[in-house]
């Protein structure tokens, strides 16, 4: 009753300029957002507790209520990390920048103006190697796709070591008898937040998606078979993509990273763990080019609880089989360096090992032009077909629908850069109608490829399927929707003797992931 009072009092005491300014009740306490590009934002939410001092590696804790009303037209800030430094294709606006701190479990949600009622909810869920990223980079802003009639919420959750440490103390301290799945709990936390308020925004609590790229597609393959996050939504959305393939490892391997790095510190005890300042933390488990090849050390691992199995090299029980959207832009993680016939020979057997002869008979490479463009093409189709076999599994063993597509437009080049294509991530300002940030120079080519985008995610969001002539993958079906500069149903690699090498390769146990 007091926090409904003074949530009237304070739009009594608004000045007119403020009453553009939106107001929402939460189960938490009340929050008083900003208009932004056609819709309402309501920013910097918390969801759970601070995850410092004794709640540092601790599944995250509810948040406490607030008295009176909660600014919330800034961001919070992002997760404590590494400072990225700009790279390849990425500038700034690709890259999480600061503020940074470990009290950092808030989310920011967009809705349409207005009063509108049962509308779809998308949640995202950033990538960045779950080392780094963050819910609060512009790019992500949802303003401009929550105004055509969608809850648009951005997340941010523990990553690197602060969200995937394990260890055996932490193991047997934790209620779950898990450890080093922090940022997979986060991010359950929010949904279970997101179920409890999306009323309040005007959004549908039994239709909500939940959506991620790279490492956040990773997440959203492993929130599909956890049992914590079953009922917490109806439809996902993996953006390069469900069958990305990070390894995740057992718990046990993930422990001895844990115990590692505690005798790297010179700490004998937990407090001692949680005693560390972060940047100490940080700097501890910074690669060190020349140590060998660079792996990512802290990600979720299989713990039986939290992740029951690997979910892109294994199968098992689907426990929220629903409708589903993946794919992967036309040009991911491609190596540039390799240009020669000698240089594409020496790569293949190096990823391939045997393997190689079988691929270099199916890709021309006798010129320097055949080597590059086989190089590109291989890559290609290699998560392409793992991305195809994932999906034709899936609709097999948990009756999924997949619609799979492959996404084709060339990002703008940055002024004085070289293109790098469609590259990892590049379709996002698309999704979000943020394309226009950063040095380089847009196109109304490319505001028709956002405008595709959004009419295709906003049919999902609403039906579960992604508008007319996209069809769901058949349990023997090798074709996808070609999304970008042609909208076309197309094969998933280019040619049949192509796939079957690849499929023979995964039997082998190869890895067809983008990594």
């Amino acid at each position: 009753m007091f926090a409904r009072l003074a949530l009237a009092l304070a739009l009594c005491a608004a000045p007119l300029a403020a009453l553009a300014q939106s107001f929402v009740s939460t189960t938490l306490g009340d929050l008083r957002g900003a208009a932004q590009d056609g819709a309402e934002a309501f920013l910097g939410i918390p969801y759970a507790a601070p995850p410092v001092g004794a709640n540092r590696w601790r599944e995250p804790q509810p948040a406490d209520p607030w008295q009176g009303v909660r600014d919330a037209s800034r961001y919070g800030p992002a997760c404590q990390q590494g400072v990225p430094a700009p790279w390849g294709p990425y500038t700034e606006e690709f890259l999480a920048a600061g503020p940074m701190s470990e009290d950092c479990l808030t989310l920011n949600v967009w809705k349409p103006r207005g009063g509108a009622r049962k509308l779809p909810v998308l949640v995202f869920i950033h990538g960045g190697g779950f080392g780094g990223g963050s819910g609060t980079m512009p790019l992500y802003a949802g303003a401009r796709l929550a105004a055509q009639g969608a809850v648009v919420i951005t997340l941010n959750y523990r990553v690197g070591v602060f969200g995937f440490l394990a260890h055996p103390a932490l193991t047997a301290e934790s209620p779950l008898g898990s450890s080093g799945n922090y940022g997979l709990l986060d991010q359950i936390a929010a949904l279970q937040w997101i179920k409890a308020n999306a009323t309040r925004f005007g959004g549908d609590p039994a239709n909500v998606t939940v959506s991620g790229e790279s490492a956040g597609a990773a997440s959203v393959a492993d929130l599909l078979i956890s049992p914590l996050a079953q009922d917490l939504f109806a439809k996902a959305i993996a953006f390069s993509g469900a069958s990305m393939a990070i390894d995740v490892p057992p718990l046990a391997t993930n422990e001895k990273v844990g115990t590692d790095l505690a005798a790297k510190l010179g700490a004998a005890s937990l407090a001692d763990l949680r005693a560390a300042p972060p940047e100490k933390l940080i700097e501890a488990t910074r690669y060190v080019p020349g140590s060998g090849p660079p792996r990512l050390l802290f990600v979720p691992n299989v713990d039986g609880k939290v992740v029951p199995f690997d979910p892109a090299r294994a199968s098992g029980p689907v426990v929220s089989p629903v409708p589903l959207v993946t794919g992967y832009n036309g040009a991911e993680m491609i190596d540039p360096s390799v240009r020669t016939p000698a240089q594409l020979e020496a790569a293949l057997r190096a990823r391939y090992g045997a393997f190689a002869d079988r691929l270099l008979a199916l890709y021309p490479h006798a010129t320097d032009t055949e080597a590059a463009s086989s190089n590109a093409l291989i890559a290609r189709d290699r998560y392409m077909a793992g991305l195809i076999l994932w999906s034709q599994d899936r609709t097999r063993s948990a009756r999924q629908p997949v619609f799979a597509y492959l996404y084709d437009h060339a990002y703008p080049p940055a002024k004085g850069g070289e293109g790098w294509g469609a590259f990892h991530s590049s379709q996002l300002p698309y999704v979000f109608g943020t394309i226009g940030m950063g040095p380089r120079t847009f196109t109304a080519v490319d505001a028709a490829v956002s405008r595709q985008w959004q009419r295709r995610i906003l049919a999902f969001l609403r039906s579960g399927k992604p508008g007319p002539g996209w069809s769901a993958v058949t349990r023997t079906g090798t074709a996808v929707m070609g999304l970008g500069d042609k909208e076309v149903i197309r094969p998933a690699v280019s040619s049949p003797a192509r796939i079957e090498a690849f499929k023979a390769y995964a039997e082998s146990g190869g890895n067809l992931g983008l990594m």
